[in-house]
């Protein structure tokens, strides 16, 4: 690689043709921006409802849901003038509805939100709910439900498919506190979002754009000239994404049992091992031996470990001794749990569930005050700093609860907790089926956060095995599609070892692999780069490839194989691998990384820029110039910085300029 410094005259002539197109890059992408803009709002999406913020000063369409008082009021909206105020409830289910039958098509997902205020002292749900009549029989479908503080304004939604054949009743409502609690509502919305047409094509493409990157190999001779023609053989070892499931001690002398675990995943968590009533079953009998045994295979087979749990905030899974405890020697017992489990696995564990299910009990916060579950994931990062704290919770995305577990997850951070990570269970039952379109809607929501998500238990009972099939596909493929959710784990497989019975496993008592448990060995093939092929004659093999950990066999005649192993990890640009065949690789590049951040931005910039002028050099990573040469020409000089301004500029997508 040269160094090449242009005359002044070359970088002024390449400046002003370069400041003549991004000005004419720049116009263009006003004209575009107005364009869109204008099309936002000749297309804005509609309100289905009528007086959604109830600002016509009346009740319009809107009626009292069951025997309750229903006014229009002025003194506390959460905008425009106006709200609804329902009050004089006798029943939970009294609230404010409006009728929507000759608004909505079956067959169509709405997403439905409301803003709502609760009065009284104490938090209560508030539910949005559909009545629907079809062929003159009722049901009543929830949309949401969430846990609300008193006295704030606080929105609530979900999405919603209308199903049915002849409706004659559509009413959407919203009800939930205890009877004699009254809330108000208001800016209510209806909007029509997609269907189920286009939803694995949108979700192969969101893959092949998230979860694969360009690779570039350059075979080259120990003179550094292109080898033509190698042969060239990728074979992807271990997925980036976590694929895994539940381990059970009680299944491990199984030959069938762990070699079927070893052969399709890469993750692992204890189904109880790791939690308190199994690892301290009498005060201060602490037992960790079947967690280590469990840890020790995992370890010896190169398997990743989550740890589940540290604390259950349910009341029934909190060990026996520990619920006769009174507060102060229930205080001792927690910082003893977490000093002695969390000690033991430190360095072992990459993420902790902290403290599970707290949607869905309280025995700790009720006891020892709120503050303790905000206490428990502080405690826990000072034991472990380097350990992921996780939230867990269950229907999040199966059901209808995600809201609740948004304004929980906001309230801990804004205590201070340092949650690292968001956990969703995905437990589907036999009268549910896994919708793509609500679950990347449920997803969508939980990513504001920019946390990482994991789908932290899977299972479905189905007794149709081709149904759990298509439940397994469906949230695989748009789980693995969205860019927040960094792995999936199965919560068990086999029929034998199954906590939801045989109707739920991928492998049946015999140990045959059932449909669901095929589906899901072709997803694992299908979501894995193996390939083969050879160089041309610039020596140079391209391919696109899942991110993961590769083993490169590199051959030509009359030679021994070269073989290595490299990480192709996510982010922008090709990653490029030069391969020596005399034995020697540089490892993977990225263009315009001229530092080793794996980032490219203005330190990249002033780094290349001194070194053109001379203040330094050479890089301070190692095959620096090698990511300074972005037109692959054999030179560093001015085009290649000025290839690395477009790109900084935004006036290019992609650094590799082949």
């Amino acid at each position: 690689m040269r160094k090449e410094v242009n005359g002044c005259g070359e970088k002024l002539r390449i400046l002003k043709l370069e400041f003549l197109k991004s000005k004419c890059n720049s116009i263009v992408w006003i004209l575009m921006t107005m364009f869109f803009l204008l099309s936002a709002v000749g297309f804005a999406a509609e309100n289905l409802l009528t007086n959604p913020g109830f600002e016509t000063g009346n009740l319009g369409d809107w009626f009292s849901y069951g025997d309750c008082s229903v006014t229009v009021v002025q003194y506390v909206p959460h905008s425009g003038n106006y709200c609804a105020y329902v009050s004089n409830r006798t029943e939970e289910w009294h609230g404010v509805g409006q009728e929507l039958v000759d608004r909505l098509n079956i067959g169509k997902y709405y997403n439905i939100s409301a803003w709502v205020k609760l009065e009284g002292s104490q938090p209560a749900d508030i539910i949005m709910t559909v009545r629907r009549t079809d062929n003159g029989e009722t049901d009543f479908d929830r949309i949401t439900s969430s846990n609300v503080r008193p006295g704030e304004w606080v929105e609530i939604s979900g999405v919603y498919r209308v199903e049915g054949s002849s409706l004659s009743e559509l009413q959407l409502y919203v009800e939930g506190p205890p009877a004699g609690i009254s809330f108000y509502v208001d800016d209510v919305s209806v909007i029509e979002v997609g269907s189920l047409e286009n939803w694995k094509e949108e979700a192969n493409e969101r893959i092949e754009r998230i979860r694969k990157r360009d690779i570039r190999i350059r075979v080259v001779d120990r003179n550094n000239n292109p080898v033509p023609y190698a042969g060239i053989d990728v074979k992807q070892l271990r997925h980036h994404f976590g694929f895994g499931s539940a381990i059970a001690i009680n299944a491990m002398h199984i030959p069938n049992y762990t070699e079927f675990f070893m052969e399709n995943f890469e993750w692992a968590v204890f189904e109880n091992e790791a939690k308190w009533y199994a690892n301290e079953p009498g005060p201060g009998n602490v037992d960790y031996r079947d967690a280590d045994r469990l840890y020790q295979f995992c370890e010896e087979n190169g398997i990743k470990v989550r740890g589940h749990c540290i604390f259950w905030a349910v009341d029934e899974h909190v060990p026996g001794w520990v619920r006769s405890l009174n507060a102060q020697e229930l205080r001792r017992a927690v910082d003893n749990r977490l000093e002695s489990a969390v000690r033991h696995w430190d360095g072992k564990f990459l993420h902790w569930d902290v403290n599970n299910e707290m949607l869905h009990g309280d025995f700790f916060a009720r006891n020892l005050g709120e503050e303790i579950r905000v206490y428990m994931y502080k405690r826990t990062r000072e034991l472990d700093p380097d350990v992921k704290l996780f939230v867990n919770d269950y229907n999040v995305i199966s059901y209808s609860e995600t809201d609740a577990y948004i304004r929980q997850i906001r309230d801990l951070l804004e205590q201070g907790a340092p949650i690292d990570g968001i956990g969703v269970q995905g437990h589907y039952d036999s009268s549910t089926i896994v919708d793509p379109v609500v679950l990347k809607s449920r997803l969508d929501r939980l990513a504001q956060f920019n946390l990482p998500i994991w789908v932290s238990e899977y299972d479905s009972t189905k007794s149709d095995v081709r149904q759990r099939a298509d439940d397994l596909e469906t949230l695989y493929r748009v789980a693995f599609s969205h860019p927040a959710v960094e792995g999936i784990m199965m919560w068990g497989f086999w029929a034998g070892n199954h906590w939801r019975g045989s109707d739920a496993a991928i492998v049946d008592y015999d140990w045959t692999v059932n449909e669901a448990g095929k589906r899901y060995q072709e997803l694992m093939k299908e979501w894995r780069t193996n390939v083969s092929g050879e160089t041309g004659r610039d020596g140079i093999f391209e391919l696109r490839a899942f991110h993961g950990n590769y083993e490169i066999s590199v051959s030509v005649p009359g030679q021994q194989a070269v073989v290595r192993n490299v990480d192709i990890e996510p982010g922008d640009g090709a990653v490029e691998i030069l391969i020596n065949i005399d034995g020697e690789i540089v490892e993977p590049v990225l263009p315009g990384d001229l530092n080793g951040d794996q980032l490219i931005n203005s330190s990249d910039y002033i780094l290349f820029r001194r070194y053109l002028i001379g203040v330094i050099n050479d890089f301070p990573v190692e095959n620096g110039e090698l990511a300074a040469d972005l037109n692959k020409d054999g030179y560093i000089n001015s085009l290649d910085y000025i290839i690395l301004r477009r790109y900084l500029l935004g006036l290019i997508e992609d650094l590799n300029q082949d």
